[in-house]
């Protein structure tokens, strides 16, 4: 499997994939740490941080539907990257039921993040 991947370095605050990318690939961090965030860089809302060994992106791979948030390097950080037909190859072999369950979760996640994004803008949020 590791001849699927590609190793890539990014620099601090270098952008990995924005919010509405196609989701083309996923990521392991080798080294070093992501942030994943929405929002605009001047007032980024931080969803979360992706450190050694983590992976990132694949939720825009599961449901073929557009990135929901940013990714950029925090520190420098060395990535590997997959493609999106390498994993949705080994997803076409898994039980049904697990394709099924994986599906349900993504789809509760992206009902949250909207919700969120919505709360935000009537509480004032840009």
């Amino acid at each position: 499997m590791s001849a699927a991947f590609e190793r890539r370095t990014f620099a601090p605050g270098e952008m990995i994939f924005k919010e509405g990318d196609p989701g083309d690939s996923l990521y392991v961090v080798e080294s070093g740490r992501v942030r994943i965030w929405r929002g605009d860089t001047d007032h980024p809302t931080i969803i979360g941080r992706v450190e050694t060994s983590g992976i990132f992106g694949e939720m825009a791979i599961f449901d073929r539907k557009p990135r929901m948030a940013h990714a950029s390097a925090e520190v420098e950080s060395v990535l590997m990257r997959m493609p999106a037909s390498v994993l949705r190859e080994s997803l076409y072999g898994a039980d049904p039921l697990l394709r099924q369950l994986v599906q349900l979760l993504i789809d509760n996640i992206r009902t949250m993040a909207r919700r969120l994004d919505e709360l935000e803008i009537r509480m004032g949020g840009d």
